[in-house]
């Protein structure tokens, strides 16, 4: 539905890591930071790093149109913040640039293959 339509702009399943660790990998492909709120409900450790096989996150230029279709089919969703900007944020926590952490992604297998401490 959401990509047939052209509403969702990107899409990454949180079954190895968690929504956090999708949300890191999609700010790094795409170079585009994003703002998160924190849950209010769950620990948030749980929230950001639960593994799921049947949750996805989904990036769009017309979220209100996701949370419409989604609400009208019976498919539980939530906002789970704003993208933009060069930093991934979550209130509460000390945000990460974007660049930085992709360098860091980028240069851990070379480094570790060097023999880099």
């Amino acid at each position: 539905m959401l990509i047939r339509d052209g509403l969702a702009t990107a899409v990454h399943d949180i079954s190895d890591g968690g929504i956090l660790v999708a949300l890191a990998e999609m700010t790094m492909a795409s170079r585009i930071g994003a703002v998160l709120e924190s849950p209010a409900a769950i620990a948030a450790h749980a929230f950001w790093f639960g593994e799921d096989q049947a949750r996805f996150v989904v990036t769009a230029k017309n979220a209100e149109a996701i949370l419409d279709r989604a609400g009208t089919a019976g498919v539980a969703v939530a906002r789970l913040g704003a993208t933009g900007g060069s930093v991934l944020a979550i209130a509460g926590e000390r945000p990460l640039v974007v660049s930085d952490l992709l360098a860091r992604f980028e240069a851990w297998l070379p480094a570790y293959m060097a023999g880099a401490d």
